[in-house]
Parts: C-alpha cells; structure tokens; sequence
C-alpha cells in the first residue's frame, strides 16, 4: 500500500457501520483485514457502489470493502470518483493514496475533483506528480489543468497555461470550449498581445469564432493587452450579442480611463433592447469610478431600481463607494457604507482607506483600519496601505508597528512584479531585479534618463518608500521600481515610435506615475501600464487617467 496521508476516521473507517447489504454475506479466507482477497465476487461490491446514491451509504460500503480487504484498484477508483460526485473531494484522495499505482483514469478523478471544487493549487501539484510517475497527461488532463491555471492569479501560472495548452495541442488533443477561455484568460493577464492575436487566428480556423462566450473571451483579452481598438473592432463584428458581451465592452472603455465611452455603449446597449443586469451596472459604475464622473455614476446607481427594478448588491455598493472615494467625497463614502442595506466587507472599506491616502486623511485611515482588520487581518495590501499613509507623514514608528503586526500575523507581501512582451516571449522584472540577461544595459539605460526627467520637472516621490533612509538612497530605490525596469527592457528592444505595453500586478505608485509620464515625453513612446486596477496610457508628459486612479 502507498502511505496514507491526512487519514481521518470519519472519512472512511466507521468500521462498525455495517449495512444489511451483500457484502455482509462475504466470507473471508484470510485471518487479517489488511491482506487482499483474491478469492471474493468483487463484482458484488462493484454493484453496490453502481447503485449507490448517497453519501452516508457510500461511506458505510467504504468502510465494508476496506475492513474486508478488497484492495482491487477498480473497486477504489469508483470510490474515489463517487467521493468526488458528493463533493468530498479529501476522501477521494484517500481512496487515491490508498493504492500503490493508482490508474491514468483516478488519477484524472482527482485532478479533476480539486478543480472542480475550486483546490486548484492541490490539483495542479497533482498534475505534476503524475507527469513524474511517467504517466502520459490525456484529453481528459489538460482541460482541468487549464481551468486550474485560469483559476490562480498568479502571473508564474499564466506562463503554465500556456505551456499547457501548446502541450495539449502537440498531443494531438483537440481543442474544448473550456482550453480556450482558459488560455484567453491566461494571455490577458499575462499581456501577452502577440500570442493573443494568434489565439484569436486560432479561435477563427477551430470554428469558436460564433460561440459568444468565446468571442467575449477574446475581445476581453485584447482589452487586457492593451489594445482596446481591436476588443472594438471585434465586438462590432460579433452577431448576437448578449448582456455579458455588452457589459464586458462597457467594462473595456472604463479600465481603459474612458468612461463616457462606457455610458456610450451603455445606451447602446439599451436601444438594442438588452436588458442589462447587476454585472452590468457594476461595470458601469466601475466606469465611472475611473473617469471621475461623480455625476453619472450617481445617476446610474439611482437608476438601477427607479428603472430596471434591480435592488443593488455589494459589488454595486462598492462601486459607488469607490466612486465617492476616488472624488474626495469620503465623509459621503463612509455614511454609504453605515446606512447600505448590505454589509460591507473589507474590501469596500478598504475603497475608502485608499482615498485616505490619496488625500492624506491619517485620522480616518486609522479608524478604518482598524475596522478592516477586524475583517480581514492577513490582507497584505491593507497593511501595506495604512504603512503608506504613516510613510507619507513621515511616522516612522507606525510604519514599523505595521511592519511587526503583519510579521506577527504571518502576512507576507504581494512581490511587484512586471510584464513586458518581446518577440512572443513573457519577461518578468522585480523591484531592483538583476536576474535578466541584459540587466546592465537597463540600469545604464535608467541611470541616463534620470538627468533629463528631472530637467522637465521630475522629483522623486520619496515618501513611497516604506524605510527611514537617506534621500538620495529612497531615491535609488524609486529607481529601479519594476515597470521603470520593465520600460527601459521595452526602449532597448523595441524600434523608435513602438508603443511599450507593460502588465503590473500590483497598483502602480505615485512617483512611477510620475516618472512615466516624463519618459514618454523624453522617448517620444506611447507607454501603456496595465495595473491591478486600470490601463494608463502615457503620451507626452500626460497619461489617459488624469492623475485620477
């Protein structure tokens, strides 16, 4: 046997919850429970699990079948997917564990249970242990491989996915529905426009081109690399539109800082008789949010129910609140949050300690944080926020308090990571990173522009630097902030007058911000910074946002 790992009683061994069924009626050979039976009808034991319909059931002929030594791997394997049908997934694993050389087919159960239910990390650990076994992944592996690596943000993942599905396709596996969009969903976040626009070739020559969850898909991936024209162009073209393709280009324009556009589309939307849909006005108010039109915004979220007879739900709440926030309107923003119907979470608070830091509100951030770490005490981000705010006032103590309470609590933070796509290949910058090949050259690069950006007015935002340092040493860590390392990769690279599309994971701060701008007046470049929250889109000295994000 394999060793048993997480064993539980309750989830197989209730040995003495024998039910009346034939297998009571097996006799054993064997003096010892723990050596297997050749000699017993297993198709008896297979047939009771044919029939069987519940979990209480299921796990009283468990307990049978293993006290009874029935170590047949076809008897287990059916255990294990009828595990993972009642949504016990942490007993089919038992059932997987149990066996020294589980089958191709339960292996696929399982990887298949973890993504199901959402445990896409245990499944693609799965994945991978079955590809050190020897084990040749089939059309059955890589779909739900996919999902998971669709399922987990991390940017390492998205790369996965697409190894992944180039696996797949040299496999000789066709192509699903569900590869796809995972693959889509992969090269949006990754930025990766180049391999995006050969998915949508590829999506035209599969015939997926008319399935509208599809199309939606590749629209939603253009916007996300970048290149909004294009999500238009082919959102234009798509027949038959339905509210998740209208909401997804309302969604587009607004990301993008064009947020008139956005109500644009939405009126478009209602005189092609569509009626939209809570999701709708989430990415309408969204819209709204991120183009400063307080106004509109209010009008919309009032007509949710005056209108369409849609009572708002927290993600619409939470749009407004963002909305009041980013507009400095934060004693309105709060009072929304007191008297909604709804209960706020963490994140809708922490809408608000974002504007706290945007308007050097330290009273307000403090008695918000409070209330949101009552809520979610391991969020990286929020400790992280409430240390810029103390940062910014020059509240050393406090940033080091904050600096203890997440050491204390286990919270580690998020690593800034950014993307840059260079002749179909992904490269990954971190803050002060000197892993890529042509490191030199970048910092050289860097070094150079620092005399001209501050000739045109740049001073480094040293209070985004969470340490008490010297000056000019918060000035050199500005510096090599991931998106600078990642633009001046693009500058060395790129012909003169490309534009450079670089992705973010995190929030770009306020003296990349800054820097950017300039930089893009110095090179004469369309810069455009996707971050966690919005595209920026920075053209002589000015960017798309209007310094509003």
């Amino acid at each position: 046997m394999r060793p048993i790992f997480g064993l539980r009683t309750n989830l197989v061994l209730n040995i003495h919850c024998f039910s009346n069924s034939k297998l009571q009626r097996i006799s054993t050979s064997s003096s010892s429970a723990q050596q297997p039976i050749n000699d017993v009808p297993l198709f008896i034991a297979s047939d009771e699990l044919q029939r069987c319909t519940s979990l209480t059931t299921l796990r009283k002929l468990h307990a049978k079948i293993f006290s009874y030594g029935l170590y047949h791997t076809n008897l287990w394997t059916k255990i294990a997917g009828l595990y993972v049908s009642f949504e016990r997934v942490d007993a089919a694993r038992f059932a997987f564990e149990f066996l020294s050389n589980p089958s191709s087919y339960l292996w696929n159960i399982l990887i298949r249970g973890y993504a199901t239910h959402g445990f896409f990390g245990q499944s693609l650990i799965l994945y991978w242990e079955m590809m050190q076994k020897g084990l040749k992944p089939d059309k059955f592996t890589f779909p739900f491989a996919l999902k998971c690596c669709a399922g987990l943000s991390d940017l390492n993942v998205g790369s996965e996915t697409m190894v992944f599905f180039d696996l797949m396709r040299a496999s000789g596996v066709q192509s699903s529905r569900v590869s796809i969009l995972s693959v889509l969903l992969a090269c949006g976040n990754l930025g990766a426009l180049r391999k995006g626009e050969w998915l949508h070739s590829y999506v035209i020559q599969t015939g997926f081109e008319y399935d509208i969850l599809v199309a939606t898909a590749v629209m939603d991936m253009y916007t996300k690399c970048g290149s909004l024209e294009l999500a238009r162009r082919l959102f234009d073209d798509t027949p038959g539109k339905d509210v998740v393709c209208w909401s997804a280009m309302i969604a587009s324009y607004g990301i993008h800082g064009q947020g008139r556009k956005s109500l644009d589309v939405f009126n478009d939307m209602l005189r092609a008789k569509v009626k939209p849909n809570h999701v709708t006005f989430t990415c309408i108010l969204s819209s709204c949010s991120h183009s400063g039109l307080l106004e509109q915004g209010k009008k919309c979220f009032e007509s949710m129910a005056k209108d369409f007879g849609i009572s708002p739900q927290l993600n619409n709440y939470a749009c407004m609140v963002d909305l009041l926030s980013r507009s400095g309107q934060l004693s309105e923003a709060e009072e929304l949050i007191q008297n909604m119907p709804v209960e706020a979470d963490a994140s809708i608070w922490g809408s608000l300690l974002g504007a706290c830091r945007i308007y050097g509100n330290l009273d307000l951030a403090e008695r918000i944080a409070d209330r949101i770490f009552e809520l979610d005490p391991f969020h990286a981000g929020y400790h992280v926020l409430l240390s810029n705010i103390y940062a910014a006032k020059s509240r050393w103590k406090e940033v080091e308090r904050v600096r203890r309470m997440m050491v204390r609590r286990g919270t580690n933070k998020v690593q800034g990571l950014s993307l840059i796509e260079f002749n179909n290949v992904v490269h990954k910058f971190g803050v002060r990173d000197r892993s890529h090949p042509q490191s030199d050259k970048i910092y050289d690069l860097l070094d150079k522009l620092v005399g001209p950006m501050k000739r045109l007015g740049y001073v480094p935002l040293t209070d985004f630097v969470l340490h008490d340092i010297e000056e000019e040493a918060k000035e050199e860590a500005l510096l090599y902030h991931s998106e600078k390392l990642a633009i001046a990769f693009g500058l060395i690279n790129t012909p003169p007058g490309t534009p450079i599309r670089v992705t973010k994971n995190l929030r770009i701060c306020g003296d990349c911000h800054n820097a950017i701008k300039i930089i893009s007046r110095i090179v004469n470049r369309i810069i455009i910074v996707r971050d966690m929250h919005r595209f920026h889109h920075f053209e002589d000295g000015h960017c798309s946002c209007g310094d509003y994000w």
